[in-house]
């Protein structure tokens, strides 16, 4: 029976919610702006659609103009994924393609990000399938990327790795088994199946 597991990326493979929170609220400080919300869990799991319009809720000429503004500023201030990235991710990463596990990454980041997170981790060569936000109809909790992901891998059975309450419910929407990898800060994962502390138990799982 072939089996797949389908990694988000935010929150699962790279440590990296705070410090996206973080740059989106030094960049609306900066220019004197107070955001939608102040709080990480409004944002975490969110596509950039989401993202940006729980920034700049009720103006959309605003949030456009912005959103072009942050471009740069992002640019200028990006995260480095060798870092963000979780220690054990190579290992399980390897060890799951060395059982013959089929992997894919099903992430609500632009594929932009996507891509040079696996460039600079050296992970691409670990996923058959990559899919980001950006190609999707429908954002999580939609199960889209989901179902998407599963169609591209054909495999009889599918584990889903998420994080954030809108992954959980897209992946379980879209009938996957789901492991939650537990968070530093407060996220409602009572709908997954287990609830992980760290990303080898999944070695356990499949």
């Amino acid at each position: 029976m072939k089996k797949a597991v389908i990694f988000d990326m935010d929150g699962v493979l790279i440590d990296s919610e705070t410090f996206y929170f973080e740059r989106r609220m030094d960049f609306f400080q900066a220019k004197g702006i107070r955001p939608g919300s102040v709080q990480l869990k409004d944002y975490v799991g969110k596509s950039e659609e989401q993202t940006w319009r729980m920034l700049v809720p009720d103006d959309d000429q605003k949030r456009y103009m912005l959103r072009r503004e942050y471009a740069e500023f992002r640019d200028k201030n990006r995260i480095d994924f060798t870092k963000a990235l979780r220690d054990s991710v190579p290992i399980v990463l390897s060890t799951l393609q060395s059982q013959g596990i089929t992997m894919a990454l099903a992430s609500s980041s632009p594929r932009s990000e996507i891509n040079l997170m696996l460039e600079d981790c050296q992970l691409r060569d670990y996923f058959s399938f990559v899919i980001s936000g950006e190609e999707l109809q429908e954002s999580k909790p939609h199960p889209e990327i989901y179902l998407l992901s599963k169609e591209a891998l054909g495999c009889e059975r599918n584990l889903a790795v998420e994080d954030s309450t809108l992954g959980i419910a897209s992946a379980k929407s879209a009938g996957l088994y789901t492991a939650a990898l537990k968070q530093p800060f407060p996220m409602n994962q009572e709908a997954a199946d287990v609830v992980i502390n760290q990303l080898e138990e999944l070695l356990e799982l499949v």
